[in-house]
């Protein structure tokens, strides 16, 4: 059964912001549209694994500092809302609720920064992006998926792209969305959030370490079985660490020699071509034993306990 409707919208990148695009109020997982080419293969900033170890995670996401591309964005945007209005001839607003899609095993999830005044079979939704590229009249793989998830959500079957682009022009582009491609992405998230909602990661996600360390953070004083076959992989370990660190100690000797020719020179070359630099640069950091000193109550108030596990093999004469 096919379910549209919209829930309140908490302030842009809060907690409360996190959580509600995390889950639905019945506690299921959601895809939202800012990742909806994960599914897809087509997203360059965050893998299907990433997403997958979100999702499968027991606490929603912790709000982080923003970069440079998303302040740039958030600040730019009510001004680039106001710019593309007046382009289209349009009273444009920012909506204060998400819109939503469900249906059997997909949940889908769009937060949208500008739509225009009218009736819902007229109105147009507005997408803001900056880039630092020059606009090539092309819709990047995970801004396309983004606009056929936004208009799955909102019931519409076009975007209006507003891209601020490195020549500091403002460009319109329009996304038709047809029913085809609308179904695609449907079927993309069912499979995707039929492993997340069995505890699993997804077909084809390549996890890594990091990923399961933040699966599984704390630990049982239980023991598991493993399969024999694993068996010559830890034990490769040890020959891995130890090529790792001879690696390591070759390349430190290898720069110890060419600065001590350097010496005070920033720049060396090799038959006329530059072939090194050792440039000088300066960093502030934060002199926390200093500060525990000066402060000890101070730094008691702010600190933070972390929950770590430490993998370690334990084959001792292993055959």
């Amino acid at each position: 059964m096919k379910n549209w409707y919209t829930t309140i919208k908490p302030e842009h990148g809060t907690a409360d912001w996190l959580k509600a695009r995390w889950k639905n109020d019945a506690g299921e997982p959601r895809i939202t549209a800012s990742v909806a080419a994960v599914v897809h293969g087509d997203h360059p900033f965050k893998t299907a694994a990433d997403l997958a170890i979100e999702l499968l995670a027991s606490e929603a996401p912790e709000p982080q500092a923003p970069n440079s591309a998303m302040e740039r964005g958030n600040r730019l945007e009510p001004m680039l809302i106001q710019w593309a209005a007046d382009r289209m001839s349009k009273v444009l607003y920012s909506p204060d609720v998400m819109y939503c899609y469900e249906e059997d095993g997909v949940r889908l999830m769009a937060t949208l920064d500008a739509m225009s005044m009218g009736e819902p079979d007229e109105r147009q939704i507005v997408e803001i992006k900056t880039t630092k590229k020059r606009w090539d009249g092309k819709l990047p793989g995970y801004w396309y998926w983004q606009g056929v998830q936004q208009a799955l959500c909102a019931n519409v079957f076009s975007i209006d792209w507003a891209i601020f682009d490195s020549d500091l022009e403002l460009h319109h582009y329009v996304q038709k969305v047809s029913s085809d491609e609308k179904q695609a992405h449907i079927d993309a998230c069912r499979k995707f959030l039929a492993a997340i909602d069995l505890g699993m990661m997804p077909e084809g996600a390549e996890y890594e370490y990091r990923h399961m360390s933040a699966r599984f953070p704390e630990g049982t004083d239980t023991t598991v079985q493993l399969p024999a076959e694993l068996l010559e992989g830890l034990k490769s370990l040890a020959t891995i660490k130890k090529s790792i660190k001879e690696l390591e100690t070759a390349e430190d000797q290898i720069k110890a020699d060419v600065c001590e020719l350097m010496g005070v020179s920033e720049f060396a070359t090799i038959n006329g071509m530059l072939a090194a630099t050792w440039k000088t640069s300066t960093r502030t950091s934060l002199d926390q034993k200093r500060l525990e000193q000066d402060h000890p109550a101070l730094i008691e108030k702010y600190k933070k306990t972390s929950t770590i596990r430490t993998f370690r093999v334990a084959l001792k004469g292993a055959k």
